[in-house]
């Protein structure tokens, strides 16, 4: 094996090992975030679970489950098996509009609640606006650019350089596909 392909190897081993995890926490995340945030309103604030709060809810749960298999479709071609991105990468490409559709809504209900609420804050209010921007945050992450740069310290530099965001993962799978298909 030459010096280069051993180095190509290599990089390829420790990009596996850090992101080989992240399929795992958004999966994990699908429900661990909705319902850290109806005990949040529930338990300690006595809040009310209203409609802004589960479609918020939906719409960042649906987008983590975009998220899951983004990122199990980035691990599985770093292992060598390009065959989920070939399957998965036409599904998630549909799934945008749901997804944009669940965020609209999501926006749509806690714009409501703000209207009926404000200028007095709720519970409800605070977690649905927390849901609803973390849900646009994960659009935006997987469909147009990587937001996320604080768990690498080269993404960071380069986000730090001015060089801003780089598309992401999905995104770019999405282009080739829809370039091969058309």
């Amino acid at each position: 094996m030459t010096t280069s392909t051993q180095q190509s190897c290599d990089r390829r081993k420790k990009l596996l090992l850090r992101l080989k995890p992240y399929w795992m926490m958004e999966a994990a995340n699908i429900v661990l975030v909705p319902a850290l945030a109806y005990f949040l309103i529930k338990v300690p604030s006595r809040g009310q679970i209203t409609t802004a709060v589960v479609a918020s809810m939906l719409a960042t749960s649906f987008l983590l489950v975009i998220g899951t298999f983004a990122w199990k479709m980035v691990v599985d071609g770093l292992e060598g098996n390009p065959s989920s991105e070939r399957n998965w990468t036409p599904w998630l490409d549909r799934a945008r509009w749901p997804a944009l559709l669940l965020v609209f809504l999501a926006l749509a209900a806690t714009a409501a609640e703000a209207f009926a609420t404000l200028p007095r804050l709720s519970a409800s209010l605070v977690g649905a606006s927390i849901l609803c921007l973390l849900a646009i945050l994960e659009y935006v992450n997987y469909y147009h650019y990587q937001l996320q740069h604080f768990d690498h310290a080269d993404d960071f530099r380069k986000l730090l350089s001015g060089r801003g965001f780089r598309k992401s993962h999905l995104a770019k799978s999405i282009a080739a596909y829809r370039r091969k298909k058309a």
